[in-house]
């Protein structure tokens, strides 16, 4: 009985990560993203700026972009407490990061291959 109960706990937590990631709202995160500032230094959809790098379309795993978010005082980001961006909101930044088309390769641009 004992050694199921890493596994279940580690089955828990993935549980809770999948659930709180599908209740994550793609267009309210959008919202927030722009509302809080971040397009000002990583761009609208998160391709990276001068300032602030890519977050899109592949964005760092939640509990990382949590963690980097909140404690973002050594980089040139300004760290955002609960109190600015709550979890949610930053599950919702999430999705709306993960939401966000690749774009297509340089190959499949017409304009780009006229000779």
């Amino acid at each position: 009985m004992k050694s199921m109960i890493p596994a279940l706990v580690i089955g828990l937590a993935c549980l809770s990560a999948s659930v709180s990631s599908a209740r994550a709202d793609a267009a309210r995160g959008k919202e927030i993203y722009t509302k809080v500032g971040c397009y000002q230094c990583h761009g609208y959809d998160g391709q990276g700026g001068n300032t602030g790098p890519r977050l899109a379309p592949e964005p760092m795993e939640l509990d990382a972009l949590k963690t980097f978010i909140r404690n973002a005082s050594a980089t040139a980001m300004p760290p955002y407490s609960a109190n600015l961006v709550s979890d949610g909101d930053v599950a919702d930044i999430h999705a709306y990061l993960a939401s966000v088309r690749k774009p297509p390769a340089g190959k499949d641009i017409p304009l780009l291959n006229n000779p």
